[in-house]
């Protein structure tokens, strides 16, 4: 009997440690520039949004040009812009200036200017906090062209301390009179490294068919190696340089053919996160060809959107695709649209 009772209490107290150390106590406090603290559990700031989970409103977005202090117990990686980063805690600086924070460290205190922050990530985070994406689907018509044309695409990220994994997938199809339906689709993934002063690596994979470029598969590995020159709360500018391999395959049957090719992107991204909420993201892609003479390739993206209201936007979409020597099958040798679109950022 006694060693029944021993093993239950045993099991009860397991399930009391466990309880403690699975659900984090909300303790972390950020005082607003009304002078009002709220308590939560910090979950990241990126893109000059702080993530608070609180007990009543549940997980809320704060601008972080609203917060004056910021105090918690718990360990984080701190990025700042020019690529510095600190391991500890935050805690509240006795400087006149709000806007100030005091990252505690093994090393010591440091006491750092909240705008030059654009990154705390919370070392033990759970996984799912970690994720972010959004999804957009659109549709156009024209009585006077008989044109219909759907749209959609969809971007997951996994942020860790030290990485970044993405996968982004996009589709467009077009139908009108006296002609064979069209369409183009991508789908990619990456895993970017990060290294000490904005540097970092890529790997990444892509499949694409486009139908007005003959192209019916385009199958592609690389490797680049990065750097983001520009890392504020109000923008960023990061530029790639790397190698391709790809297979690609002609819509008429044709025999698959091996590419080399060379890698420069140039992205740069825009946001304001007061009301409305503006975001910008353009890319611009160069691959020129090392298989075929005198052949090249580029991409131009830009996308807009707009916050109409809480997680839902609004998205105007117009991209580029120039092959310089497409496939036989080819239509153009470029392709280009606009589109617009619904979505919502989760």
């Amino acid at each position: 009997m006694v060693k029944s009772e021993l093993i239950f209490f045993s099991i009860l107290v397991c399930l009391l440690l466990f309880s403690f150390t699975a659900f984090p106590q909300k303790t972390d406090r950020v005082l607003l520039d009304n002078n009002d603290w709220i308590t939560g559990e910090i979950k990241k700031l990126d893109y000059a949004k702080l993530s608070l989970k609180t007990d009543a409103a549940g997980t809320i977005q704060i601008k972080w040009d609203r917060i004056y202090q910021v105090k918690s117990d718990k360990y984080f990686e701190i990025g700042l812009g020019e690529g510095i980063k600190y391991f500890g805690s935050l805690d509240i600086s006795e400087s006149d200036d709000k806007y100030k924070v005091l990252v505690v460290t093994e090393e010591g205190e440091t006491e750092v200017d909240m705008n030059q922050i654009v990154e705390i990530t919370p070392i033990k985070n759970r996984f799912w906090a970690r994720i972010d994406g959004n999804l957009s689907m659109g549709f156009s018509y024209t009585k006077g062209s008989d044109v219909r044309q759907w749209n959609g695409s969809f971007n997951l990220y996994y942020r860790h301390s030290k990485s970044l994994t993405s996968i982004m997938s996009s589709s467009i199809f077009t139908e009108q009179p006296e002609r064979d339906p069209t369409s183009k689709q991508d789908f990619g993934l990456s895993y970017q490294r990060f290294m000490k002063k904005n540097f970092g690596y890529t790997n990444f994979t892509s499949f694409q068919q486009n139908s007005e470029l003959g192209i019916a598969l385009r199958s592609s590995v690389g490797i680049g190696f990065n750097k983001n020159w520009l890392k504020s709360n109000l923008q960023r500018f990061l530029t790639t340089i790397g190698l391709i391999v790809n297979r690609e395959k002609g819509i008429e049957g044709s025999e698959s053919q091996t590419n080399w090719e060379g890698i420069v992107r140039l992205e740069y991204r825009i946001f304001r996160y007061k009301d409305p909420e503006i975001d910008i993201t353009s890319y611009f892609e160069f691959y020129p060809s090392f298989t075929v003479k005198d052949r090249y390739r580029t991409d131009l993206n830009i996308n807009f959107k707009y916050e109409l209201f809480k997680d839902f936007f609004l998205g105007l979409t117009f991209y580029h695709n120039l092959d310089t020597k497409p496939p036989e099958s080819a239509i153009s040798t470029s392709d280009w649209g606009i589109t617009n679109s619904i979505g919502y950022t989760f």
